[in-house]
């Protein structure tokens, strides 16, 4: 009787699969590698690779999806069949598209439990149930509603983009479109507080535990009412300085650049004073130096030495020639966040200190953000000169927007429940 020949399962992969010792192996350069290697095409969990050939073409092709997400791959060059391939051709555009602003790395976050999750599952099979799968394990990451809504709108986008280029199915983004957000008080995903203002008391108590550049910053934000990411990348070539009037700060970049608003800081007396010394530089150079700051703590760290100058080492001897991290050109938004936390943190370390020796409770600093500076300034130009100004202030064209960083004004009720009630 004729041996009848097993069919084989044909292999979307690039480069060839072989045999070693009955076991499978494979000769593929991948997405980020200079030369071919040969790799053993091992299962999950397994030690040693597969004797079978369906399964070493699935480890393959799994294998291939996750060195495509994981290096951005030219997704051009290569077949949309998995989420983790469809993610890189996405990220690629993302990219080219998002110029201006902080969505890319949003992005990124967002399509991260997505391609850990399902990164090797073919496209066509992501649809409502595994969504709503990927939305339960973010609610068991503890993450919040809000966060979700946004993160779940973002993977829900990319769908969009695909169909557009035809890489998927109208169908399928039909489908993911039906699976809704998550509704206030019908869900266990936990809810975020409103952020709210800081009181200015607290803002100046961490002042004196900063370098003097975190300190200007601080300040000049709460006087203005910038966005932390305006407030970082101040050059001199970007402000208006007539002599005995305001000066006016045009960011390059901003939020809504590429809705053709143009966006105008004011800058007044008080603020000018904080800014002048930081205008002494090269034109297009950022006026806050994260290398300056570090220089002036260390001088700070120097100056409150505890140890005698002629004992232990000298000031800078055990320092790194070449460490590996190095303070860059300018500050983002993280490490300005950073770099307050950094006082806060060291504020209420000093109170704790003191109230534990005077036998008292110690009065902490609550923790704030850089953010919420915008709030209190917002909150106090409503106060004092009214709506519309609190809004032009804060570069809103919508009055609305305005509604969300400036804090009602109580009082004026409170006024009115004595007059009339």
């Amino acid at each position: 009787m004729a041996r009848t020949k097993k069919k084989q399962r044909k292999n979307n992969v690039p480069g060839s699969l072989y045999q070693r010792n009955k076991r499978w192996w494979w000769k593929v350069q991948l997405p980020g590698e200079k030369k071919c290697k040969n790799r053993p095409l091992k299962p999950v969990g397994a030690r040693f690779a597969t004797t079978d050939y369906c399964v070493a073409c699935e480890v393959a092709e799994n294998l291939w999806q996750q060195a495509v997400y994981q290096t951005e791959f030219d997704g051009r060059d290569i077949e949309v069949t998995h989420v983790a391939s469809l993610t890189a051709r996405y990220l690629r555009y993302v990219d080219e598209y998002y110029t201006h602003s902080k969505e890319p790395q949003d992005i990124r976050y967002s399509l991260k439990p997505l391609t850990a999750s399902y990164g090797c599952l073919p496209v066509a099979e992501f649809g409502p149930l595994k969504l709503i799968d990927l939305r339960d394990h973010m609610i068991a990451l503890d993450w919040s509603r809000k966060l979700i809504n946004q993160r779940m709108g973002r993977i829900k986008r990319m769908f969009k983009w695909a169909v557009s280029r035809q890489m998927v199915s109208p169908v399928l983004y039909q489908g993911l479109m039906t699976v809704e957000g998550l509704k206030y008080g019908r869900t266990t995903a936990r809810e975020n507080p409103k952020r709210k203002p800081v009181a200015e008391k607290h803002v100046y108590a961490v002042l004196p535990y900063t370098t003097g550049v975190v300190a200007v910053m601080i300040e000049l934000q709460l006087l203005t009412g910038m966005r932390p990411g305006e407030m970082v990348a101040i050059r001199p070539c970007d402000i208006e300085r007539p002599d005995g009037a305001i000066w006016h700060y045009c960011p390059e970049k901003h939020k809504n650049q590429h809705r053709g608003i143009e966006r105008i800081v004011a800058i007044g007396p008080r603020g000018q004073e904080l800014l002048r010394p930081f205008l002494l530089r090269a034109e297009d150079a950022c006026c806050f130096s994260p290398a300056e700051s570090e220089k002036q703590r260390r001088e700070k760290l120097t100056a409150h030495r505890k140890t005698p100058g002629s004992c232990g080492n000298t000031v800078g001897s055990n320092r790194k020639e070449s460490p590996a991290k190095t303070p860059g050109p300018r500050y983002d938004s993280t490490s300005y966040a950073k770099a307050v936390k950094s006082a806060i943190t060291a504020c209420n370390k000093q109170r704790r200190g003191e109230a534990k020796a005077a036998g008292v409770e110690a009065a902490l600093v609550p923790k704030w953000t850089p953010y919420q500076l915008r709030h209190t300034a917002a909150t106090k130009v409503r106060k004092e000169m009214g709506y519309e100004c609190a809004g032009a202030t804060l570069g809103h064209t919508n009055m609305s927007a305005t509604a969300i960083y400036a804090e009602r004004n109580q009082g004026l009720a409170d006024e009115a429940a004595k007059r009339f009630g």
